[in-house]
C-alpha cells in the first residue's frame, strides 16, 4: 500500500514537470514572438531608410523644377525689357533680373531644405525602429529557459528531499 506521503510527493514531483514543461513553452512562445516583432522593426527601419532617400531625390527634383521655372520667367522678362528697348546691363532691369535670379535660388533652398528636414525625420524614424528592434531581441534571452528548467529542478529535488525526511508513520496511516 502507498504512504499518502509518498504520493503527495509524486504529485508534486509530476506538477513541477508539468510547470516546467509549460513554462519552457512559454518562453518558445515569447521568444518566437520577440523574433517575429524584432524582424518587422527591421523591415520597418529599412523602409524608413529608404523613405529618407527617397525624399532627398524628390527634394533635388523639386529644387531643379524651380530653377527651371525661375529661369524661365527671367527669360521671359528678359524678352519683354528687350522688347521694349530696355537696357538690360545695368540700372533697374539688371535689378530686377538679379531679384528674379536670387528669389529663385531662395525657393529651391527652401524646398532642399524641407526634403532634407523630411529626410531627417525618416531617419529619426529608423533609428527609433533599430532601436526598437534591438530592445524586442532582448526579451528573447537563451537563459530564461534554463533558469526555468533549473528552478523546476531544484523544486522537484526539494520535494524529494522532504519526503525522505519526513516521519514515518505506520501503513495504517491515512
Amino acid at each position: 500500500m502507498c504512504v499518502p506521503g509518498t504520493v503527495v510527493t509524486g504529485m508534486s514531483v509530476l506538477g513541477s514537470a508539468l510547470g516546467m514543461a509549460n513554462s519552457v513553452a512559454s518562453q518558445k512562445a515569447q521568444a518566437a514572438e520577440a523574433k517575429r516583432g524584432q524582424e518587422q522593426a527591421f523591415q520597418n527601419a529599412k523602409l524608413a531608410e529608404e523613405n529618407a532617400r527617397k525624399a532627398l531625390l524628390d527634394g533635388e527634383k523639386e529644387k531643379e523644377k524651380i530653377r527651371l521655372e525661375q529661369k524661365a520667367l527671367q527669360s521671359k522678362k528678359t524678352a519683354e525689357f528687350g522688347a521694349g528697348n530696355v537696357e538690360l546691363n545695368s540700372g533697374s532691369p539688371l535689378g530686377v533680373l538679379a531679384d528674379m535670379a536670387g528669389k529663385g535660388e531662395d525657393l529651391a533652398q527652401d524646398a532642399g531644405e524641407k526634403a532634407r528636414q523630411k529626410a531627417q525625420n525618416y531617419q529619426y524614424e529608423a533609428q527609433n525602429y533599430y532601436e526598437q528592434s534591438g530592445r524586442q531581441g532582448a526579451k528573447n534571452n537563451p537563459y530564461a529557459a534554463a533558469h526555468t528548467i533549473f528552478t523546476g529542478l531544484n523544486s522537484i529535488n526539494t520535494s524529494l528531499k522532504s519526503a525522505q525526511t519526513a516521519p514515518k508513520r505506520g501503513p495504517n496511516y491515512f
